[in-house]
């Protein structure tokens, strides 16, 4: 019999790396990953909290964790749950589904655009994402100013919160805010999910409100209230991102359960 005192000896080998098999993925997230996370995007679709109604109806507390899901699952698998918890809202939640099409493209783009916010790599991309947004943010202004006459500085103040979204998704911030929440300490988890979830739900509101706009092409005095209106619900957006997104990463970290290959939490 080994004496319980005496130490056993150190395992001797290579390190073996673990990783997860299984065919049924989406951009190497497993399905089941995908399907349990859509399934809380759809359930917080049942409330809204949003009065600025760019897309036909009030925006659901679903949207502030649509980020959440790139930093878990990846660009692909990340934008599928988003998507498909948006689908699966749409037709439980009708009260916060807005245009259909839309709000699945929109919960998409928004996982996918935090998926860029990262602290290495996917700067393809990230660059992909904000050649599509500079040609949308150039089109929205000429269509708001030119053809009906909105005026620049209104314009430009109603979208203020989401052109700070766009200054975090081309500087340097970018990165610093993927580091913050790949950090140890939840504190800085926490500010980096709230910067980041205003990120990439600015620029996913922007992206809506430019299509929107062409298809609702709402008056100008809606601009004036926009001033007032965005930068609140953008900040209750990152709020909602940043106090769940926290909590989920941290009983991720504390279960050890494996990370999809394109996770960054």
């Amino acid at each position: 019999m080994t004496d319980p005192e005496t130490p056993l000896p150190a395992p001797l080998g290579p390190e073996r790396t673990v990783k997860l098999l299984d065919s049924a993925s989406v951009g190497g997230a497993p399905v089941a990953y995908v399907i349990v996370l859509a399934a809380v995007v759809a359930v917080l679709s049942f409330i809204p909290f949003s009065v600025a109604l760019s897309a036909g109806s009030s925006f659901p507390m679903a949207q502030g964790v649509y980020p959440l899901m790139g930093w878990l699952l990846g660009p692909a698998g990340g934008a599928a749950a988003s998507g498909l918890g948006a689908l699966v809202g749409i037709f439980l939640a009708p009260h916060t589904a807005g245009i259909p099409w839309l709000t699945v493209g929109g919960a998409a783009l928004s996982a996918l655009v935090a998926a860029c916010i990262v602290a290495r790599g996917r700067g393809t991309l990230a660059l992909a994402v904000l050649l599509l947004l500079a040609a949308e943010a150039v089109l929205f202004y000429r269509h708001a100013t030119g053809a009906n006459g909105v005026r620049p500085a209104v314009f430009l103040l109603a979208y203020g919160a989401h052109f700070a979204a766009l200054a975090l998704f081309l500087l340097p911030t970018r990165r610093w805010i993927g580091r913050l929440i790949e950090s140890p300490d939840l504190r800085r988890v926490w500010i980096g999910l709230f910067l980041g979830t205003w990120c990439a739900t600015g620029l996913m509101m922007f992206s809506e409100s430019f299509v929107s706009y062409y298809l609702l092409n709402w008056p100008g005095p809606l601009f004036v209230m926009f001033i007032g209106v965005v930068p609140l619900e953008q900040a209750a957006r990152s709020g909602i991102g940043a106090v769940i997104g926290t909590g989920v990463i941290a009983g991720l970290r504390s279960i050890a359960l494996l990370k999809p290959p394109g996770a960054r939490y």
